[in-house]
């Protein structure tokens, strides 16, 4: 793969311009919702009442973000190792269907994605002309996690990634003030963590706020490699009627590469026209990506 040289102030390395990009296509505490519902204190500390895992699941899927087709306009820092960078990203997604991005700095788009559940097609212009179309082990290989188009859907709007199919293996709780649901109780994932201890399973936390139960924190723990994604979601806005989208996020990967990135919402619409336009211009070199068994 060549290796692109900074044009137009975009000045990442090669292997850095495809992690930003690819970062930025899943890219998705909060602080702000009306309406509260009072939170009991005794002594100073929070006390929520009990609610087991099958009436936490219930509640966080009904109170999900619903749409059919969104457009958005996204303001994007993004922080790999000790490489910052910032950039503009156009958004439009299709539910369970498209997700379309142009990514631009100073007005000049640097790199354009189209995504659907089989296929990545992306165009990069960042220096060096290059195009990739292949699915998603290419995004995979580069963040060293698995992914899927209903994830990337997901972390974008901050719905939750399917996780509760058996609620047996659900764990229920509470941390400063919102619930929590788990795959791993969270003493026995601390005692891991702390004695540095080798944990078989990977790990899954959602917290949510209590007063309308949209989600402020997703966080994934792999063990074995050891790696873990942590989103977290701020200042949920509405955007129509009654629906709550987080305006404001920021994502952190720690792998092989630690990446952090800033998102926030400047332009939100809803069920507007869309068109997905997708092309690769003539002289564009393919990036090639065998995966080895």
């Amino acid at each position: 793969m060549n290796n692109p040289q900074s044009g137009y102030c975009f000045s990442v390395s090669g292997s850095s311009i495809h992690l930003v990009i690819v970062v930025s296509l899943f890219l998705f505490t909060f602080s702000s919702c009306k309406n509260q519902k009072k939170i009991i204190l005794n002594n100073g500390k929070c006390i929520l009442d009990y609610k087991n895992a099958r009436t936490l699941t219930t509640n966080l899927k009904a109170n999900e973000f619903q749409f059919e087709r969104l457009n958005a306009k996204l303001n994007v820092e993004s922080l790999i190792d000790s490489s910052s960078n910032s950039f503009t990203v156009n958004l439009r997604m299709r539910r369970d269907s498209v997700i379309w991005m142009s990514i631009s700095k100073f007005g000049i788009e640097g790199a354009r994605a189209l995504i659907t559940k089989d296929t990545v097609k992306l165009t990069i212009s960042f220096g060096d002309k290059e195009y990739f179309i292949g699915d998603f082990s290419y995004i995979s290989k580069l963040l060293n996690a698995d992914l899927d188009f209903e994830i990337l859907q997901s972390l974008f709007i901050g719905n939750s990634v399917s996780f509760y199919d058996e609620d047996s293996k659900i764990k229920p709780g509470s941390d400063n003030c919102q619930y929590t649901l788990g795959t791993i109780r969270k003493h026995k994932l601390k005692r891991v963590m702390e004695r540095g201890k080798e944990l078989r399973e990977s790990a899954q936390s959602i917290y949510m706020i209590p007063e309308s139960y949209k989600i402020s924190r997703i966080l994934f723990y792999e063990f074995n490699p050891d790696r873990s994604l942590d989103v977290r979601y701020n200042e949920y806005s509405k955007v129509d009627s009654s629906q709550l989208l987080p305006l404001k996020m920021n994502l952190a990967f720690k792998a092989q590469k630690n990446v952090s990135i800033d998102i926030t919402y400047s332009k939100i619409s809803l069920d507007q026209e869309q068109t997905f336009p997708f092309k690769i211009p003539e002289g564009y070199e393919q990036i090639i990506y065998n995966e080895k068994k």
